[in-house]
């Protein structure tokens, strides 16, 4: 069962900085256009940690990730970071809006222990790369920090786990607004209160909504400094990780994640409809918002399409007589049958563009927004886009349990934990 403890976290001193200015999304959540803006906002934003900029001239001792260790120590000697004097959980609330809609999302933030992957008390659901994990590493081991939470969803109902916290909040200790979002955070170092959150937290699994590389990475930094020191009684803080976790009964808003491939590789319409044809029914669209309203309204099994080149958007859906099986190179899981968006992998990314569920890397665009994917296609910046429809958080906890994988971007969960409300330190 997933343990988890209070610990001495690094904030910003908002004596010296204003905290609506340091936070940025988590690292793979940002693009260079972003980036940019991100590092204008303040110099003391925490993207100079977690996306450091990469330089023409950068050396084996002077590069990204030296320079973050370099900034984080020097934010240090500077007080923009203090440490806690005692250890502590933290309690982060967030309002923000989808549509017409308001959301007030509650979490913990804590020091939970990594776990050996055969325990399945810390469940991923998404297949990871090499590529990310190397690059995450490298930061690692020079920082020795977590910079970002792991995104972790819990399930309880009847809402114990708030109900021992909440009665010990007084005003926050922290509170700022940003792009729209009101962010508030208490300290808790209350030890009574620690204790009763772990014991309730013993019991319950935890599934990795966002952070899966960042995950798999603490577990490789975590067994390498084990063989390094010698220790392995599971209480170091290398064997610890910072996480960030709700409850899934917070309603928790996921939104689709959509496909753009910038190159097709010369595969076009005809090929697309040659070779679905027997599995998938293909209506065409010349509106744009009545594309995406049938989208919305066909639910499971329906997939948005729009090609470079073709003035017509069409709408895929499963025939009911499709034989899967006979179209895939192997049989899909019966769980997984259910998610549009393996269904997109197995039976048209990867045996007709070439692009496997394990590896999207650099062929695959994702966006949560229709009109990005598809303003992309229409102004030739890619061949091809794939709209889906979100997956359920009951979908995705089913893969997680059965202990199957989903390709890397499969579900959303908005919005993103920010970074930058506390740091952890594995020393």
């Amino acid at each position: 069962m997933p343990k988890i403890r209070s610990f001495k976290g690094i904030r910003y001193n908002p004596e010296k900085v204003d905290l609506s200015k340091v936070i940025c999304p988590p690292y793979d959540a940002v693009s260079q256009q972003e980036a940019d803006e991100y590092y204008s906002l303040s110099p003391h934003n925490a993207v100079r940690l977690v996306l450091g900029k990469q330089m023409p001239k950068d050396t084996k001792t002077d590069n990204r990730y030296t320079r973050a260790r370099d900034f984080f120590r020097q934010w240090q000697k500077e007080k923009v970071l203090i440490q806690e004097a005692k250890p502590a959980l933290y309690y982060h609330e967030q309002t923000y809006s989808v549509g017409d809609h308001t959301y007030t999302r509650r979490g913990i933030i804590a020091s939970v222990q990594i776990d050996d992957g055969d325990k399945k008390t810390i469940r991923p659901h998404e297949y990871t790369q090499k590529g990310p994990k190397l690059d995450r590493l490298r930061l690692m081991n020079e920082v020795r920090m977590n910079f970002s939470s792991i995104f972790g969803i819990y399930s309880d109902a009847k809402r114990v786990v708030e109900m021992k916290i909440r009665p010990a909040l007084g005003s926050p200790d922290v509170e700022f607004d940003i792009n729209r979002e009101s962010h508030r955070l208490w300290v808790i170092t209350d030890e009574a209160v620690i204790e009763q959150v772990a014991k309730l937290m013993h019991n319950r699994k935890i599934l990795i909504a966002d952070g899966h590389h960042r995950y798999e990475t603490a577990r490789t930094y975590r067994d390498r400094m084990r063989a390094a020191t010698g220790k392995s009684d599971g209480s170091q803080s290398f064997d610890y990780i910072q996480m960030y976790l709700t409850n899934k009964d917070e309603k928790i808003p996921l939104l689709p994640v959509h496909r753009v491939i910038p190159d097709s590789m010369g595969v076009g319409l005809v090929d697309l409809e040659y070779r679905i044809k027997e599995i998938f029914n293909m209506v065409p669209y010349d509106n744009r918002k009545g594309f995406l309203s049938a989208l919305a309204k066909g639910g499971r099994g329906t997939i948005g399409l729009f090609v470079k080149g073709i003035p017509r958007y069409y709408l895929l859906s499963i025939t009911e007589d499709a034989d899967l099986d006979s179209f895939t190179a192997n049989p899909i899981h019966p769980l997984l049958k259910k998610l549009d968006v393996v269904l997109l992998h197995e039976c048209v990314l990867e045996p007709i563009l070439g692009i496997s569920p394990a590896a999207g890397g650099n062929r695959i665009v994702y966006t949560s927004s229709a009109d990005t994917a598809l303003n992309m296609v229409a102004k030739e910046k890619a061949d091809i886009a794939f709209l889906l429809n979100p997956s359920s958080i009951e979908d995705i906890l089913e893969v997680a349990d059965a202990g199957l994988k989903l390709p890397q971007e499969s579900a959303y969960f908005h919005p993103r934990v920010p970074t930058g409300l506390v740091f952890h330190s594995l020393e």
